[in-house]
């Protein structure tokens, strides 16, 4: 299980508001969002929230984290367990049982020791409701299992 890198939490971009702090459970962060948006369409509306009350677009997101592969290495074709095969950025909005992926995100060219500013970006524009989205990024196992999903996240706001 992928317990051993440290993930700092991503600076995500999402929805256009003014840049402010972010509390995960790494410490405040940064968050500045910008996106480009489009036609929306459908997708199911999160607990709480009626339909009409909220409004889809269409937005890339963009995440940017570091991670520490001194504990936990990236897999190689010595290292095949226990290792980092990629990173997976999700919408756990909606709570961890909920969660929906966005996108997955490969590994850095010389994934060795500290490296920072790993960037992630859906490659095509996704639907998203107006309002606040807990975005998480995983360290993801060739086997499947995931690090924690609560490790590495950052709230962006759609508008």
């Amino acid at each position: 299980m992928i317990l051993g890198g440290v993930m700092a939490a991503p600076r995500a971009q999402g929805g256009p508001q003014a840049p402010g702090k972010t509390q995960t459970s790494r410490g405040t962060q940064t968050a500045d969002p910008s996106t480009e948006q489009a036609a929306g369409t459908t997708q199911a509306a999160r607990p709480g929230i009626t339909q009409g009350e909220n409004s889809h677009g269409r937005h890339f997101v963009t995440v940017k984290f570091d991670y520490d592969f001194s504990r936990t290495p990236a897999c190689s074709a010595k290292v095949k367990t226990n290792c980092i095969q990629e990173f997976v950025a999700y919408d756990i909005s909606g709570g961890v049982k909920h969660r929906i992926k966005l996108f997955e995100i490969p590994l850095p060219p010389k994934p060795v020791g500290a490296v920072v500013g790993i960037t992630g970006r859906n490659p095509t524009k996704l639907d998203f409701e107006s309002g606040k989205h807990l975005i998480a990024v995983v360290g993801r196992e060739p086997d499947g299992k995931e690090s924690g999903h609560r490790v590495c996240t950052t709230w962006i706001e759609i508008p």
